[in-house]
């Protein structure tokens, strides 16, 4: 049974038999797991994209979509790491008792999602990654803000230095890094035009593709875009966008680590 999946050793082998240049679409979450150590797929990106890089020619485009989720994941990423040091006094910055027990109360969440997902993992071998799991969500970050005043009162830091310390710079630093590591898909560059298949994108295409596997749209975004151009490689791990890819993009390949393939043949058995 054919599919349009391909693991990254297959990928690899393919490219080193027979170098050429090549483009590849990637997706929000293999960007997170290059940059980010503390990923479990974070050494398995990088040796794949490096292996790629010393093989052929290769450039790798994105969307804004997938900047904005990369972005997303760092602030959540250092505003848990920063907020968690501070309450535990590993650095020295002054707070409230209030905001001191907030931080505990949601570190305690986090610690028992971590409890279970540890426990989760030995039951079924599944050791990858959550940014849910580890890092505070969006509410959980607001709900600690609330705990703080917005500027410094003597012996009490407030929520826009904590900022300003321990997340604005390095935020800035990231989007550098992303945006020197890919280029953004747009049909409105001089030097993309040979890469689009239409003047111009669809936008409604995105939710059509969400509306038939209910995927989630800044999936169905990428894939969209994807699908306007000639470029023929995605590479993701995204069980959604596989998915959805699987369904509505046969015609382009999805590369993705090689213990994921089999995980999809069982569910998507008589789609590809």
């Amino acid at each position: 049974m054919s599919s349009n999946r391909l693991g990254f050793r297959p990928f690899r082998n393919a490219l080193e038999k027979a170098p050429k240049d090549t483009t590849l679409v990637v997706d929000s979450n293999i960007i997170i797991a290059y940059f980010d150590e503390a990923h479990s797929l974070h050494e398995k990106v990088v040796e794949f994209l490096d292996d790629l890089d010393e093989i052929a020619n290769i450039t790798l485009y994105t969307t804004v979509t997938t900047k904005s989720e990369f972005l997303e994941y760092h602030r959540r990423r250092l505003l848990t790491e920063a907020l968690v040091s501070i309450a535990d006094g590993e650095v020295d910055v002054p707070i409230s008792e209030s905001s001191r027990a907030k931080i505990y109360t949601i570190k305690g969440r986090r610690n028992l999602r971590e409890s279970q997902e540890e426990k989760r993992a030995a039951e079924t071998g599944d050791l990858d990654f959550d940014i849910n799991v580890s890092y505070f969500n969006d509410k959980e970050i607001k709900d600690i803000k609330k705990a703080f005043r917005a500027r410094d009162i003597p012996n009490e830091t407030g929520w826009l230095k904590i900022c300003e310390v321990y997340l604005k710079s390095k935020l800035v630093e990231l989007e550098t890094e992303i945006d020197s590591f890919c280029t953004y898909l747009s049909p409105h560059k001089e030097s993309q035009k040979s890469l689009f298949v239409k003047p111009d994108v669809e936008w409604t295409e995105a939710t059509r593709l969400c509306g038939t596997t209910g995927t989630g749209y800044s999936d169905a975004l990428i894939l969209n875009m994807l699908l306007h151009t000639n470029i023929n490689y995605l590479v993701s791990m995204d069980f959604d966008l596989v998915y959805a890819a699987a369904v509505d993009a046969k015609n382009k390949t999805v590369i993705l680590p090689d213990n994921r393939i089999a995980a999809f043949k069982h569910t998507l058995k008589g789609i590809t």
